[in-house]
Order: structure tokens, then C-alpha cells, then sequence
């Protein structure tokens, strides 16, 4: 299910703006090819039931402005240097997505394993955390073992995150007439520039990590943004395929304020 509300406005002035608003509902059995569930034979195979997507991103809310530095009338030194200015900003939020929490076992008869936990009557799924990012973790205690070659009753990705997309771009430009023929560009871009910390993914157990632990005994990162773990901010979750050819974390979205500086000459 897929809606979409998008506006524009544009003006003579040199000002121009587009926001667009998305609401969103993925539902599925298994996000990826290592999704599945635990059977000691093929007679205890149960097709488990519908659950959000690890990508179920609800709200998404995107918005972009471009204008037209108008430049002061101080003859031709003065439209040298300033005229042909423009800034850009871009700005796209989101709400958070599902987390997942899971919990390893060995079997008898199948080995080691991955499955969902039982959820522990009480306890709560969150805890205060003034020293995390988001100032809150996930509680060991609220999730225990359940029997070995079963499934736990906590639904998968049943939880939603604390952190997700709040990132503002901004852009600087000119173009420069050399001659009639040749023209240089400059362009300077800063991402993230309020700093946002963005960590974690959809489809991530790093941050916060969600891998209880194994057996009985808890991870003692579980629930945190750990610096000990790898791959904590969305950026490089997002950007694994960088790896492989995919997308590189350094232009993926969610990393720390960063800047680049851009000079193309047109012949």
C-alpha cells in the first residue's frame, strides 16, 4: 500500500520548491533470503504470519528549495564576482523502522540457529539511557530463550526503532562564462549539516544491536549503539553494496556532516 502527496511552487523571482509527502505499508513473511523460521522435521513446518517489512517505513517527508542569489547593481566588477549565485537545501525525514530482536540456539537436531525470542511478561521493551544516542536501550530482561526447536512468541520486527532518516542537505553554485565556449562550475555541497545522528537501518540488528545473545546468556551489547560494533551508522549500513559495486556509504544518506567541493570546467 503506497500513497503519495507531492506540491510545487514556483516563482519568477528565482525561487523554487517541491515537497512531497509519502505514507507507506509493506507486509511480508521474510525481508531477504536468510529470512526463515525454525523446523526439526518437515511435518513442524508452520508458514509464519504476516509482519512488517524490514523496509516498512510508514511517513516519509521530502522537501527541496533552489534560489537565485539576486546580486546588488554594482556595475561590471560587480556582477563579475556576485551575479550567478544560487543556494540549494534538501531535507528529507522519515519515521523510524521496525527493528527486529532475535535470540541464537542450538538444536539437537537441526544445530545452531536463529529464532525469535519469548517475550517476558512485565518487563518493559525499553529503558532510560541518558548515555546512548536516543537516550534509550533495548531491555535484556523484557526477552528470554524459548524451548529449544520453537519459535518465541515475540513477533518478528515487532518493535520500532528510535532512529531514522532527518537529514538536511545544503548546496552553493555559480557558473562562470569564460568565453562563449568554455564555462566553469563551482559547487559546494555540505550533507547533514545539522549533524543528526542517524544509526542503524531497515533490516539492521546493529543499532541498536538485536541479537540478544545465545541460549541463556545475553549479549551485554544488546540494546545499545556500541562503538565496539561495526557498521552503527546508517550511512554504512545502507552502503554495504559499496563492497560489491553497489552504493558507497561515503554518498549514502545518514552519515556524519560532511562537505565537497566541485569544480567542472565546460569546453
Amino acid at each position: 500500500m503506497l500513497y503519495k502527496f507531492s506540491s510545487s511552487v514556483e516563482r519568477r523571482t528565482g525561487l523554487q520548491a517541491l515537497a512531497s509527502y509519502t505514507l507507506a505499508k509493506s507486509s511480508d513473511q521474510g525481508s531477504s533470503d536468510t529470512s526463515g523460521s525454525v523446523a526439526a522435521t518437515v511435518s513442524d513446518i508452520v508458514l509464519p504470519p504476516l509482519t512488517p517489512s524490514d523496509y516498512d517505513i510508514r511517513h516519509a517527508v521530502s522537501g527541496v528549495v533552489s534560489y537565485e542569489i539576486p546580486a546588488p547593481v554594482w556595475g561590471r566588477v560587480g556582477n563579475a564576482i556576485l551575479k550567478g549565485w544560487a543556494v540549494a537545501g534538501l531535507v528529507r525525514v522519515t519515521s523510524p523502522w521496525p527493528i527486529n530482536v532475535t535470540i541464537a540456539e542450538t538444536s539437537p537436531v537441526i544445530g545452531p540457529y536463529s529464532t525469535q525470542p519469548d517475550v517476558v511478561s512485565g518487563q518493559p521493551f525499553w529503558l532510560p539511557a541518558p548515555d546512548q544516542p536516543g537516550g534509550k536501550v533495548l531491555n535484556p530482561a523484557a526477552f528470554t530463550s524459548p524451548p529449544a526447536g520453537q519459535t518465541g512468541d515475540f513477533p518478528r520486527n515487532g518493535l520500532r526503532g528510535i532512529f531514522s532518516i532527518d537529514q538536511t542537505d545544503v548546496a552553493l553554485r555559480r557558473r562562470f562564462n569564460l568565453t562563449e565556449r568554455v564555462s566553469l562550475d563551482f559547487r559546494a555541497e555540505y550533507f547533514n549539516v545539522f549533524n543528526h545522528p542517524m544509526f542503524g537501518g531497515p533490516g539492521s540488528g546493529w543499532a541498536p544491536f538485536t541479537n540478544w545473545g545465545f541460549g541463556n546468556a545475553p549479549n551485554p551489547y544488546f540494546g545499545t549503539v556500541s562503538p565496539m560494533l561495526s557498521g552503527g551508522t546508517t550511512n554504512t549500513i545502507v552502503g554495504y553494496g559499496g563492497i560489491v559495486g553497489g552504493q558507497s556509504p561515503l554518498y549514502a544518506v545518514g552519515g556524519p556532516r560532511s562537505a565537497q567541493f566541485t569544480l567542472k570546467l565546460h569546453f
